[in-house]
């Protein structure tokens, strides 16, 4: 009787643990290894921030990178800059309640935490973030400028 009753609450408790163990943040923001985020900025919030330069970013999910990996697209525009729209990809792992994300080609890192109503945040890694498109190189700096967070909601991919 008792053993039968340790076997149940064994049970029990790895039945009860799986849920938990399901809801890491990779898994609660980009369910199925899929999801996309955008946050573009409104003109009248860009003239109250000046030394901003992002005006949209969005992150979309790249369902072929492998598990335990999960790999994101970065698109982001900026203002005052030759060719404005910069592409990159990252690699992306749970750390405790947070995605540590590096980006591809050792431009840097950023880490995504998820936030009320299905939002997240984006806050730039210590080194920094780095972009490249025809027209050169751009980074964002995590302790300078108008451009170390970004809170993006989730959106319909297209």
């Amino acid at each position: 009787m008792v053993m039968s009753r340790m076997i149940c609450a064994a049970i029990f408790m790895s039945v009860a643990a799986a849920p938990v163990a399901a809801q890491s943040p990779m898994d609660r923001m980009f369910p199925d290894r899929s999801g996309c985020y955008l946050r573009q900025y409104s003109p009248d919030h860009l003239a109250k921030h000046p030394e901003q330069r992002v005006t949209r970013i969005a992150l979309t999910a790249e369902a072929d990178v492998a598990d335990p990996m999960l790999g994101l697209w970065v698109d982001v525009t900026l203002r005052g800059v030759p060719g404005g729209e910069y592409l990159a990809l990252a690699y992306c792992e749970n750390i405790d309640d947070t995605l540590y994300c590096s980006m591809e080609g050792d431009a840097g890192a950023f880490t995504i935490t998820p936030r009320k109503d299905g939002a997240i945040l984006i806050e730039v890694g210590r080194y920094g973030m780095s972009f490249e498109n025809e027209a050169g190189f751009v980074s964002l700096e995590q302790k300078r400028g108008d451009d170390r967070s970004f809170l993006l909601q989730k959106v319909a991919c297209s």
